[in-house]
């Protein structure tokens, strides 16, 4: 719950420094809280934070807190029940859009192409929680680990990319991964891509990531987790990718084929 209620502060903070800090402090607490349900960042019948604990963390009123409740109540988010606290009943389910992959690996070679790829880190490491359950590794496993910044061909950074890839023997080095696209070292190791994963999101640009990115600290970022799985439906790869919008789009065709 802690930790729960650390991340929503920080989605707080960033919203009272924006036009939003002039909405009522009650819908700016049922619209982060909303938000944070409709994700699936507080799953399906997770105990919310009681009045008290909003209260103090938001450092509003438990008047104001208990009308954000009473909000997310009346729209069916959660049901409240006296002395067993408020639970969340909707239900978040992924949706994913299918789409042929060679394109979309096509794509990537290309954009890397005319990127300007500066590597920041190279190294082996035991990944975060959540990148070693994607992977299906243990707590001691270790796999590459490489943090770029793409630029465009005038120089303007517009991406953060941080990876994690299992499986890597060669090539991963700093000097061959600002001169040859991510892609081709992977096939290099014998790493042959059949599927590709991904959700998109926004982020709020922490400090040292929006020097990087050329943004105000706390400016909306596209935020894509993409997950590569090899022939046998392993996945070998995962990337977090933190964009500039005002020099990247994310554009998709679709058809009802």
């Amino acid at each position: 719950m802690s930790e729960l209620l650390t991340s929503l502060r920080f989605e707080w903070d960033m919203a009272q420094h924006g036009a939003v800090s002039r909405v009522p402090l009650y819908h700016q607490l049922y619209s982060i809280l909303k938000a944070a349900i409709l994700d699936g960042t507080i799953v399906h019948g997770a105990q919310m934070p009681t009045e008290q604990q909003l209260a103090a963390t938001f450092d509003v009123s438990r008047i104001t807190a208990k009308r954000a409740m009473d909000e997310l109540a009346a729209e069916d988010l959660i049901a409240r029940f006296r002395g067993k606290g408020s639970h969340v009943t909707y239900q978040f389910t992924h949706r994913p859009i299918k789409a042929p992959l060679v394109g979309m690996l096509e794509n990537l070679i290309e954009m890397g192409k005319h990127s300007i790829v500066r590597v920041l880190s190279v190294e082996q490491v035991i990944p975060p929680a959540d990148v070693r359950a994607c992977l299906g590794l243990n707590e001691r496993d270790t796999v590459s680990k490489v943090v770029r910044v793409r630029s465009n061909e005038e120089g303007e950074p517009y991406a953060y990319n941080v990876s994690w890839t299992i499986g890597i023997t060669k090539g991963f080095t700093k000097r061959n991964l600002e001169s040859t696209p991510r892609l081709h070292v992977l096939r290099d190791n014998g790493i042959q891509l059949t599927k590709v994963e991904q959700v998109l999101s926004a982020k709020n640009a922490a400090e040292p990531i929006a020097k990087l990115l050329d943004v105000e600290p706390g400016a909306a970022l596209l935020s894509i987790r993409r997950q590569s799985r090899n022939d046998k439906g392993e996945v070998v790869d995962v990337l977090d990718a933190l964009y500039n919008v005002s020099r990247y789009q994310y554009a998709m065709e679709l058809s009802l084929e």
